[in-house]
Order: structure tokens, then sequence, then C-alpha cells
């Protein structure tokens, strides 16, 4: 389940990068914020869907000589053996989803805690309905700022003769359902806490509805008058998050954008849109890739962390290292950990020696489950490599493993550890 969740974030957090990459490319400079407005909210729902999906357009075959499936490495002291490689792989997962799981909580929390206090200030302050607005009713001098259909707004600006602007400006980010953007941005942090290309899309999202909230604004308010409110106000503080102020540190580029003439035609959008969608193929490519192994016809030797190869002479059949059914020990890992356990001994002489290291032994699992063609590829002496082998070859027959419906051949490494710690 962690590693599930796991792997899901990583797609997820690979195809936002992708997307907000793509935007900041294609779209950015684009004049239409609306059109922004679709592409951010679109990309980040397909950055949360994409890694669910389950579909295979082509497989990527891979014919890299890794000629031993390697297994866990096997700890052997004084008590017996066990799977430390396993379990350290698992605590290390287990600290990574913790960690990861901790902050997003956090994040969890601080979204809950913010959505409570703009409920007490609902709830907690004097309401008036005007021009289609419910006015919450502020004593301080915040910011004015809307979530919805409410305006916070303190009673000495609300006689100002700014208000005009100011409503007018927040009515269009509750006409467009800003704050339901918002609200979906903001929940991404959850999931997205670590990833720059959120920050990135949160602060342009916002940017966008701005944008769109000044368009309309000066549609109904005379634009000089709207853009000198707009400067006057640039000394209020006290921005919420989860709500659409009045006045953000985007002032510039919002005179900018009021000015602007409009030169970018459905034509030139669509333009762009064509420009992002290879990003959004790559996206979906990857996505769909089943990357398989094909058979191969060689014998992995380790040695330390140094891969060598040497070829495999002994029969004329292939000898596969993943299949789509791998080979299993009867009763599963856990039972071939029990059996190394009960039956694998430190050797005396290397106790007297006090000899420590890794041995490591490849086999072969038959096609009828038999375990055979059991060999040393680095072992230390002293008796380790002949106990690693005898061990090895009291394995009982596997589960074969199977490629397209046929039973094959497969070659496993089993690294054993010895060491007197």
């Amino acid at each position: 389940m962690m590693e599930a969740l796991l792997n899901w974030n990583i797609r997820a957090a690979l195809y936002l990068l992708l997307f907000s990459f793509a935007y900041l490319l294609f779209l950015r400079r684009n004049a239409s914020a609306g059109f922004n407005r679709f592409y951010l909210l679109l990309t980040s729902v397909l950055a949360l869907v994409l890694p669910l999906l389950s579909f295979t357009v082509f497989q990527v075959r891979n014919d890299a000589v890794y000629a031993a499936f390697q297994l866990p490495e096997i700890l052997v002291n004084n008590l017996g053996a066990s799977d430390t490689v396993a379990a350290e792989s698992a605590i290390f997962s287990f600290s990574i989803f913790s960690v990861f799981a901790l902050v997003s909580v956090f994040f969890l929390l601080l979204y809950v805690s913010r959505l409570l206090y703009i409920s007490a200030l609902i709830f907690g302050h004097k309401k008036e309905k005007h021009a289609k607005m419910t006015l919450v009713k502020l004593q301080n001098d915040k910011v004015p700022f809307s979530f919805f259909h409410w305006l916070f707004v303190s009673d000495a600006l609300k006689s100002d003769h700014r208000f005009e602007a100011i409503l007018a400006h927040e009515k269009a980010h509750a006409s467009r359902l800003h704050s339901l953007d918002v609200l979906f941005i903001e929940l991404l942090q959850i999931v997205f806490w670590f990833h720059p290309a959120w920050y990135f899309m949160r602060a342009e999202l916002k940017a966008m509805h701005e944008y769109e909230a000044d368009a309309l604004a000066i549609g109904q308010v005379n634009k000089s008058v709207y853009q000198k409110s707009l400067l006057e106000l640039t000394t209020f503080g006290g921005m919420l998050w989860l709500t659409n102020p009045f006045n953000v540190s985007l002032i510039k580029k919002r005179l900018l954008m009021m000015n602007r003439k409009n030169g970018n035609q459905p034509a030139q959008k669509w333009l762009k849109l064509l420009l992002v969608l290879p990003f959004l193929a790559a996206a979906i490519l990857i996505q769909s890739c089943n990357f398989a192994s094909d058979s191969v016809e060689e014998v992995k030797v380790v040695e330390d962390n140094t891969p060598a190869f040497k070829q495999e002479q002994a029969s004329g059949e292939e000898i596969f290292t993943v299949v789509e059914v791998m080979p299993e020990y009867p009763g599963g890992p856990a039972e071939m950990m029990d059996f190394l356990a009960n039956n694998i001994r430190y050797p005396e002489q290397a106790r007297r020696e006090e000899k420590q290291g890794k041995v490591f032994v490849n086999f072969v699992i038959e096609k009828d489950g038999a375990v055979s063609n059991v060999s040393i590829l680095r072992g230390i002496g002293a008796g380790c490599d002949e106990e690693a082998r005898r061990v090895v070859e009291l394995m009982p027959n596997w589960k074969p493993g199977y490629q397209k419906g046929q039973a094959v051949r497969v070659s496993f490494n089993l690294p054993v550890r010895f060491t007197l710690e």
C-alpha cells in the first residue's frame, strides 16, 4: 500500500512538472486569463488522474543482460539467518512514507483550520446583503477579500469612495467561482507540498483570477478610478489564504494587463494549445508504457557492487532473468527465510578464523521447479562457500516460472552475508 502511494505520487509529481514546463514555455505570456486558468486546472486534475490509469499502448522491451534475478541478502550470524536487506528496505520505505504522511497531515490540518477561521469570521460578525454579495463587517482594517459570495470588509472601507471598485472586483471573483479553484489548488498542497511546480502553478492560477476579475470590474466602473483604487489599497495587509483578496502583490502586472490590447485571437490560442499537446502526449505515453524484459543467455556474476558477465554454456536452452510469472518458493519468501534460518549455520572454521564476508550463490529454477546448477560466483572460504551451497541445494522444488504460457528456466543470485557481529 505504501509503495503504491509513493509510486502514484512520484508519477503525479512528474506529470505536474511536465505540464508546468509546457505552460511556462508556451502559455504564460498568453493574454487570455480564462484560457490559462482552464489549462492550469485541467492539467492539475490530469496530474492526479493519469497515474491511476492502467493501459498499455506498447511494450518497451529490455534486452540488456541481467542474467540473474537478485534475491534479498541473507544475513547469517550466531542467531541464524535473517532477511536484512528486505527489512532495511521496508524500514526505509516506511520512513519515507511516514515523513511524507506527517507533513501532508500538517497541511491538511492547516487547510481545515483556514476553513474554520473563515467560517468563524462569517458567523462571528454582522452581515448584510449588498448587490448580490453578503458583506461581512470586520472591525479591523484587513485587506478586503471575498470567499464565494461573502465579502469581508471593514465598516470604514464600506463608506470609502473606493468601495464600488472593490465591490465590482469581488463580485467578479464570485461570478467566476474563483473560490472553488482556490479550494482545489490549496487542497493539492497536501499531496504536492514538496513540489516547486505546484507553488508556481498556484501563483499563476491566482494571477489569472486577478486578471479575470480586473477585466470584468473595469467593465462596470471607470478604469481610471478602479486603477487608482487598486494603487491606494496596496498599503493594506493581512491577506488570507483560501480567499480572493483585492490587494495582492501583482499590482504592476495587473495594471499592464488592464491596459493591454487583446491581440491574442482565437486562432493564436488554439495554436498555442497545439504546442502544448506534445507534453500531454508524452505524459500519456509514459503512463501507457509496459516495460518488459526479454530472455537472456548469460549469468550475472556479482563482485561487491561491480557486475561482470560470463556466457552460459551448460545447455542450449535459454535462461531467463525476469519472466511474466516468476518462480516462487513454496509458501512464499517468508517460508524461504524460515527454511534458511532453520538450516544454515555459521561454519566452525569460519568462527575460529573470524572469517566474515559475502558469498554469492547462483542457481537455476528448472521448468519443473527443481533447484539446479548451484554454483558459487564469489566466495570467502573457511567453509562459508560450502555451507551456502549446501543449504541452497537442500531447497525443495519451487513453483516454476512462466513466459508466454510456457514453463522456463530462471536464474537467481542469492547473496549470503556471514558476520560475527
